[in-house]
């Protein structure tokens, strides 16, 4: 008797009584939050050159770190930037740099991206993101230019939405 009640008692345990529970699950999916610039002025850094900078635009913090002699010529620009958004910063939303030194005639003049040779220049980095940079990252970009450090005593650093004016060996 004992084991016809187990028996009965197992087959309710593989055949449970409906609960009502799971009937009206709806699986949807969304779309994760993408990374938008926004529309913002450009800041002006003139002073204390090192210190970093918010960018509301990008929503990242640049922080101009160093620029060195080049081995084989120029100069080489680092920049450090921080993603301070939530979602990943893509590639392509940080433009390539451009530089500018005082031309001694109350002007400007545009300074050069130098190729990147990864053979060449094995001890720089390639210039810009190579994947996006995840929220709350940091990265160093790297970028050569064809100026003698010397030379940029008084110049026009610009990258996102922030343009560091003066002297820029730190």
């Amino acid at each position: 008797m004992a084991l016809l009640a187990f028996a009965a008692t197992g087959c309710a345990i593989l055949k449970p009584e409906p609960s009502g529970l799971g009937e009206d699950i709806v699986v949807s999916s969304s779309e994760p939050p993408s990374f938008e610039a926004q529309d913002v002025d450009d800041k002006e850094i003139t002073s204390d050159l090192g210190a970093p900078v918010d960018d509301e635009g990008l929503g990242v913090q640049w922080e101009l770190q160093k620029i060195y002699s080049d081995s084989v010529r120029g100069s080489v620009i680092t920049i450090k930037v921080h993603n301070k958004n939530d979602v990943p910063l893509p590639v392509d939303a940080i433009k390539e740099p451009t530089l500018e030194r005082a031309n001694g005639n109350g002007g400007w003049s545009k300074v050069s991206l130098l190729p990147y040779d990864p053979v060449a220049n094995a001890d720089v980095a390639a210039p810009g993101l190579d994947e996006p940079l995840g929220a709350g990252a940091a990265a160093n970009l790297q970028y050569r230019f064809d100026v003698a450090p010397a030379n940029l005593w008084n110049s026009r650093l610009h990258i996102g939405n922030v343009t560091w004016v003066g002297e820029l060996n730190l």
